[in-house]
């Protein structure tokens, strides 16, 4: 019964890890309209708290702003930090494992980016406030 237990288990952790595969999203539209990028960037294998941070900036962007979204003035990237396609980025960005960072666009140029991966790990836990904090951040970078 034991052996059972440990191959089940052993089954389960190798599904789990072979179905984290390469989820990248880059959403990018109009350079012209561009005001903010929003960046989350993770590490192949991630806990429930990265998954949870991902899924809350997505449901915030979906919800509203998928009209800023469709006209290029939001672009969204989620990238694996892992892959060698995403290491000029993830330089760039300085990124370590899960990373949310936002940069500005003000007439076509690149603003100063924020890093914003230690308030969304200390609000994930609250899935509103987080999604209402980002909106509002958002709201503010687009005007």
């Amino acid at each position: 019964m034991k052996k059972l237990a440990v191959i089940s288990l052993l089954l389960l952790i190798s599904l789990n890890i072979f179905s984290q595969k390469s989820s990248d999203t880059i959403i990018s539209n109009n350079l012209q309209n561009l005001k903010l990028k929003v960046l989350y960037f993770h590490i192949t294998n991630r806990c429930n708290t990265c998954f949870s941070i991902e899924k809350y900036v997505r449901q915030t962007i979906d919800s509203n702003f998928a009209n800023q979204l469709e006209q290029g003035i939001i672009d969204l990237y989620v990238l694996n930090c892992d892959l060698p396609e995403n290491q000029e980025l993830v330089k760039k960005y300085e990124a370590y494992g899960a990373t949310l960072a936002i940069t500005p666009y003000i007439n076509g140029k690149e603003g100063k980016s924020e890093d914003l991966s230690n308030w969304a790990f200390q609000k994930v836990h609250k899935p509103e406030i987080f999604m209402e904090e980002l909106k509002t951040k958002i709201n503010e970078l687009i005007k």
